[in-house]
């Protein structure tokens, strides 16, 4: 053999043995079961640890880690301080660039596993954490119990018996800041030891105060300054029924707080009235007629609140007078109700929100109006009889009576036409003089009894409308 061509073989066997010693090499490199020598998780130095022993100490470590505790304190007194675990407290440890990592060094392809070691020979693979928010809220209220069973309480606007106005301040509580002690915690969870029987990790306990929503200043942002306005009307004699009924639709405008713009509308409150109260049996109007019903009275705390408000200038969206006139208001003055057919309405047309206030007695009711008006303005409400209308003659056939005798049953009453007005005054000065409304009043006619051929008998009442009317109530007419 030419001594070229031994030359050449001689280097081409060395350089192949040293390609093939180098890939053994790589491959063992690569292959080893072990983890990188300098190779730390979140700081707990592994390297040279075989994978298997790795994986069952890294599940031991984070029950530890979970079970680590942390001692949250205060300088408050009547808080305890409490200690808890990492994991109560709803630390979670994430490995996924632990996983990823495991897998580039133990189960990748053997290129992919020899490129993998070497990068990672150093490595420091981090743990994310994170803070379950809802675990750890639901660990701090059951911790501190005693200091969530306190409920802030809200300012008080207090009416005194002289009609100013006062506040009660609202009452804070405190409360734990699970947000900031949640970021605390995300700091201090990465480098927490490893070591058995560690001492705890002292956090101070972030607090805050929780304020009830409303306070004396948003209380005092509604403008209601002072009493506006007030109207008292006097019970007539009154059965049990009636006072019930007056006192129980009193009582659910009690405390009725209007914003701007808002409509005041009754037909909601007689209907919350009867589901919370009921009402009770008292005469009510059907067709103008006085009869037994079910809610008489309603109509008087309507009329009484009516009356409050023409007298703050409180703008009348619908009202309606009574078919006959009653004995506790003024005619023209007054405000019926009749259930799909009449309803009192009036709408805050001030700035500033408005409270209804009550009191009523065994003989009478009051309507306050809190609100705010110039001090220098006032109303006065005028009402004028423009026509008085003569009852009518009803004549009712008796053949009791003798032939041609007639015998009176009961005299009627008048019937009014009335118009009323407000009037607006400034500093006691005529402003305005405004119409508010235009009634009529139906007369009573007076009935006799009669058994004469000449006068036509009239044996009963012709409806008057096919669809009766019921007012001053909510159910009628009750006979026994």
């Amino acid at each position: 053999m030419p001594p070229l061509i031994r030359k050449v073989t001689f280097y081409t066997t060395i350089t192949i043995g040293l390609l093939s010693s180098i890939s053994i090499a790589l491959y063992l490199y690569g292959s080893q079961s072990t983890l990188p020598p300098k190779f730390t998780v979140a700081g707990w130095r592994v390297g040279g640890m075989p994978y298997d022993t790795f994986e069952q100490q890294y599940e031991e470590r984070l029950e530890r880690l979970s079970a680590f505790p942390i001692q949250l304190q205060t300088s408050y007194p009547d808080i305890a301080n409490r200690q808890l675990t990492l994991g109560q407290l709803g630390v979670e440890y994430h490995d996924d660039a632990l996983t990823q990592s495991m897998a580039q060094l133990f189960k990748a392809s053997p290129f992919q596993r020899i490129k993998a070691r070497w990068e990672l020979r150093q490595a420091d693979i981090p743990l994310e954490v994170t803070v379950n928010d809802e675990q750890l809220s639901a660990a701090v209220k059951e911790a501190w119990k005693d200091l969530y069973n306190q409920q802030p309480a809200p300012a008080k606007r207090i009416v005194t018996s002289q009609d100013t106005l006062n506040y009660e301040p609202e009452h804070k509580v405190l409360r734990i800041d699970t947000i900031h002690l949640g970021e605390h915690l995300q700091e201090v969870a990465p480098s927490i030891s490893y070591i058995y029987n560690a001492a705890p990790v002292r956090l101070t306990l972030p607090l805050y105060e929780q304020g009830p929503t409303v306070t004396v200043a948003t209380l005092k942002q509604q403008g209601i300054d002072r009493k506006i306005s007030e109207f008292t009307t006097t019970f007539p004699a009154s059965g049990e029924g009636r006072i019930h009924n007056i006192r129980s639709t009193a009582a659910s405008i009690q405390d009725l707080l209007m914003a701007p713009g808002e409509t005041f509308d009754y037909s909601k409150i007689i209907a919350q009235t009867e589901t919370q109260f009921g009402y009770k049996e008292a005469p009510v109007i059907l067709n103008g007629k006085l009869v037994p019903g079910i809610g008489g009275g309603i109509c008087q705390v309507s009329t009484t609140l009516y009356n409050a408000v023409l007298r703050s200038g409180l703008a009348i969206v619908e009202r309606r007078n009574h078919s006959l006139p009653v004995s506790y208001v003024t005619l023209g003055q007054d405000a019926t109700f009749a259930n799909g057919y009449i309803n009192f309405k009036f709408r805050n047309n001030t700035d500033a929100y408005l409270l209804i206030r009550t009191v009523t007695t065994d003989r009478d009711v009051t309507v306050k109006l809190f609100g705010h008006m110039s001090p220098s303005i006032s109303y006065d409400i005028e009402s004028n009889i423009i026509e008085t209308i003569q009852p009518p003659i009803k004549y009712l056939h008796n053949t009791t009576l003798a032939p041609g005798a007639t015998r009176p049953i009961s005299k009627g009453k008048a019937g009014y036409k009335v118009e009323t007005y407000r009037i607006k005054r400034e500093n006691g000065v005529f402003v305005s003089k405004e119409l508010v409304s235009k009634d009529q009043y139906s007369p009573v006619p007076t009935l006799v009894a009669s058994n004469r051929g000449d006068i036509k008998p009239e044996l009963g009442d012709t409806p008057e409308s096919p669809q009766p009317i019921l007012e001053d109530g909510v159910k009628g007419p009750s006979f026994r």
